[in-house]
């Protein structure tokens, strides 16, 4: 009787629990959702507009302060979708600047540059590297002695989302600012 008793306990849990097939097919099927899954998680938290305005203020601040301390005037080339800064060589001539945070910037996807306000003329021939280069929308100079004229540089998601967003600059201490509405002209 003693004997049977023992027999019956082990069959009933034989029959519970998980064999290792099991386990390992389920981690297995866990680790391909997440795979499927995590893309589309991490793409949307991507960058916004107040982000993309906050560097660019925070770089012409930089800039424009690099400018005076150093003596040398600085300026801003905006193309509808990026921005580079540029100082004069030796020669005079206006070269691109590649060391960070000076380098050319490509706006996140989905952000463009809507306008610069006042729209001033170019005051150089600009020059097209390639064919599928974007023309260039304004270059504003930061010179040693601070900005001189006024301008608003006014980003926006493509085509018309969102509240743009206007980055202010101004002569004078604080005189780059960063705005959430397009009220000011």
């Amino acid at each position: 009787m003693w004997c049977e008793r023992v027999i019956s306990r082990d069959e009933e849990y034989a029959e519970s629990g998980f064999t290792l097939l099991e386990i390992m097919l389920v981690i297995v099927i866990m680790a391909v959702t997440s795979m499927m899954v995590a893309p589309s998680y991490f793409s949307a938290v991507s960058v916004s507009v107040e982000d993309e305005g906050k560097r660019l203020a925070q770089v012409l601040r930089l800039a424009s302060e690099e400018a005076t301390l150093s003596g040398d005037a600085f300026r801003v080339r905006f193309r509808q979708h990026s921005y580079q800064f540029q100082s004069v060589d030796q020669k005079g001539v206006w070269q691109s600047l590649q060391e960070s945070p000076y380098q050319q910037h490509k706006l996140a996807k989905g952000i463009q540059i809507i306008e610069i306000r006042p729209s001033t003329p170019l005051t150089e021939q600009v020059e097209k590297q390639d064919k599928h280069a974007e023309p260039v929308l304004a270059d504003i100079e930061l010179a040693p002695e601070g900005i001189r004229k006024i301008a608003n540089i006014i980003l926006g998601e493509d085509p018309d989302g969102g509240q743009p967003l206007t980055i202010l600059l101004r002569p004078g201490p604080g005189g780059i600012a960063v705005k959430k509405d397009d009220s000011t002209s």
